[in-house]
Order: structure tokens, then C-alpha cells, then sequence
């Protein structure tokens, strides 16, 4: 009983309901630091997806005049990327559809800005980079990063 109650065997460890304490705050702390997810604005996120749709649509049209040009060991890859599926999932996933890093605003603007400019390109100017060129393409490009 003794043990227990010397006043010097105290002062060796420290009080534990101060650990526990502070072991709560900081598992606390770790389950709160969660990824950003954006914001949750369903109109934007089906006019997007609508969009995405439409801009996926055009690349697969535009790589289908010239699909023997890509090498054999490519053709799946570049196919899952262009397959409507993947590339309505990959949008899902992006900072656009989450409106995450930038002004909600701008993201919406520039997006719809770059889609336009984009869907009214010939296939051939796609293929030569000229969506490198469209400001609005350029913008949204470094918001998606």
C-alpha cells in the first residue's frame, strides 16, 4: 500500500489522465484532418457532367479518324481514357466537379468557356494542340492541377 501512495513514485510518471486527455485530443485531431471535398452543388455537377459528356464525345469522334495512328501497346489505354465511363469518373474526381482551389465562380465560367471554344474546333485543329492555345482551356487546366 505503501507503493502506492509514496509521493516520489508520482513524480516519475506523468499523470495519466493528462496523457489520456491529450491522447484523445490529438486522435481527435487526426480523424478531423480530412481531404478537402468541395462543395456539394448539384446543379453544377450535372451541368458539368453533361459537359464532360459532351467534350469526351468530340475526343473519342476525333480519335477515331485516326486510331491506327496510335501503337499497338497504347490503344487500350488511350481507349479506357476516352471510354464514356472512365471519363465521366475521372471528372467526378477532379477539383471542377468538386469546385475545389479556386473561385466557384470562375471554375463554372472558365469550364464552360473552354467547352464551347472547344466543341466548335474542327478535329484537326484537337489534334494539332490548338485547345493549348484557348486561354479558357489553359486556366481550367491549371485549376484541375
Amino acid at each position: 500500500m505503501n507503493f502506492f501512495c509514496h509521493r516520489s513514485n508520482f513524480k516519475t510518471y506523468p499523470n495519466t489522465t493528462f496523457v489520456l486527455i491529450l491522447l484523445l485530443f490529438l486522435i481527435g485531431t487526426l480523424f478531423s484532418c480530412k481531404k478537402d471535398k468541395g462543395m456539394n452543388h448539384i446543379e453544377w455537377q450535372n451541368e458539368s457532367l453533361s459537359l464532360t459528356s459532351d467534350l469526351c464525345k468530340k475526343f473519342r469522334e476525333c480519335a477515331d479518324t485516326d486510331w491506327k495512328s496510335i501503337p499497338e501497346n497504347l490503344k487500350k489505354f488511350t481507349e479506357g481514357r476516352l471510354d464514356e465511363a472512365n471519363c465521366q469518373k475521372r471528372f467526378r474526381d477532379s477539383n471542377a466537379y468538386k469546385l475545389i482551389g479556386h473561385d466557384p465562380i470562375e471554375i463554372q465560367t472558365v469550364y464552360k468557356q473552354c467547352h464551347k471554344q472547344v466543341m466548335e474546333m474542327k478535329c484537326s485543329d484537337l489534334q494539332s494542340g490548338k485547345m493549348n492555345t484557348i486561354s479558357a482551356c489553359v486556366t481550367f487546366q491549371t485549376i484541375q492541377n
